[in-house]
């Protein structure tokens, strides 16, 4: 659903930018004259142009203002990207942070269940191998069923990942008193 507000504005900042584009390569001077002040632009084509005149009675916040508003709109659209480009990037790094938070980490959670000494216990019903009696002996045990080198390996390798999620689901069901 789009929004009327932000539509116009996306409108009048294109205008905005495309005036600039324009006019980048003009230089606006201002000359004192009796009574007041001109502004005038040499275009970059290489033409003056008398394009304001400001009057005597103006308060030096109108003049500046007016004398100002290549400049300033210049200024307000280059700050006007890099706040854009901050945003951007900014909304990237907490996309990736939340996908990394929402990505699971079997790989701690194997090695966690390698100190649970009931994951010991079903260990030593699986795979080929003497008595599992502590956490090394059951990171030898775990790696060598999933034939793996690493248990970071689960995170990263489908296969090592699937045969985890088995092995705990058997655990799981072992520790209810299924069967091994």
């Amino acid at each position: 659903m789009t929004d009327p507000q932000r539509d116009r504005e996306k409108v009048a900042i294109n205008r905005l930018r495309a005036t600039a584009d324009r006019r980048s390569g003009d230089i606006w001077t201002v000359e004192d004259r009796r009574g007041g002040l001109r502004v005038i632009v040499r275009r970059s084509t290489g033409e003056d142009a008398h394009v304001a005149t400001i009057h005597a009675d103006a308060l030096d916040d109108e003049r500046d203002l007016i004398c100002g508003a290549l400049g300033n709109l210049l200024l307000f659209l280059r700050l006007f990207d890099r706040a854009a480009n901050a945003v951007r990037d900014l909304r990237g790094q907490l996309e990736r942070g939340q996908a990394q938070a929402n990505k699971k980490n079997y790989s701690a959670q194997a090695a966690m269940l390698l100190s649970d000494r009931a994951f010991q216990r079903f260990l030593e019903g699986k795979g080929a191998g003497g008595p599992v009696r502590d956490k090394g002996a059951a990171d030898t045990r775990l790696k060598s069923l999933l034939a793996i080198s690493s248990k970071s390996q689960i995170n990263t390798v489908e296969r090592a990942r699937a045969a985890f999620l088995a092995l705990r689901g058997e655990f799981d069901a072992w520790k209810r008193g299924g069967t091994q």
